[in-house]
């Protein structure tokens, strides 16, 4: 099985996708959280990518997809944070046609875009680790301080409500075109992603069960008027 998940970032994509990796067994890969990781060497290039973040602007195509060709492999899996642009959802198919791993089902979160604002500005990051706390829906049991080692608790720099806004606009300009792409595939699964987070995990896995057994039985179908 191989998921990509898509939605304007703080819609739930990293939770609902690790949740649902851990539901079919299958490998979670963030683009966003690899993508940190290669950004930390202090070089021109990786400065240059850490201002494009930090300002809430897309990394260049060329970029992503070199990461992705990097990370992607032909096993189960779902991928979150990527793709991005109609550009870079062309570009997917070709990898994964090259790779032998063609994409089975996107799943689409959708969440108004105050509750968004709600979500990403109240995000508060652990600096010695990937502990993640939220002043309202997920608070740490000391203000400011990580549960987990007690270290001071960071709001990241592409966070700001600013910079959410800027993300916004650039969602609803570039990657939202990619969601009738998918529809138009005929495997495209949209649910809302506001309320209990284990009701939409549940939801999600209901919807694409449900898919993928109708998916299934078309092709069986299909080999039966072969024969």
């Amino acid at each position: 099985m191989r998921l990509l998940i898509l939605g304007a970032s703080g819609a739930g994509k990293g939770t609902q996708a690790q949740a649902i990796a851990k539901h079919f067994g299958i490998r979670h890969i963030s683009t966003g959280d690899f993508l940190r990781e290669e950004i930390k060497p202090n070089t021109a290039l990786c400065r240059a990518v850490k201002r494009l973040i930090d300002r809430g602007d897309l990394v260049p195509d060329e970029l992503m997809l070199s990461i992705v060709h990097e990370i992607l492999e032909g096993d189960d899996f779902i991928l979150d944070g990527f793709p991005r642009t109609f550009a870079q959802a062309l570009a997917l198919d070709e990898i994964c046609e090259k790779l032998g791993c063609p994409i089975d089902m996107a799943l689409n979160i959708h969440v108004p875009d105050d509750d968004i604002i709600q979500r990403i500005t109240g995000r508060k990051v652990c600096p010695n680790g990937k502990a993640m706390f939220h002043i309202i829906f997920y608070p740490p049991k000391e203000a400011f301080m990580c549960d987990h080692c007690g270290g001071v608790l960071e709001q990241r720099p592409d966070d700001t409500a600013s910079t959410v806004r800027h993300r916004l606009r650039i969602y609803h300009e570039r990657t939202l075109p990619i969601i009738d792409f998918y529809h138009r595939q005929g495997f495209l699964i949209s649910t809302g992603g506001t309320g209990d987070v284990a009701e939409i995990t549940q939801n999600l896995i209901d919807l694409l069960n449900a898919k993928l057994l109708v998916a299934k039985l078309e092709k069986e179908m299909q080999k039966g008027i072969r024969r």
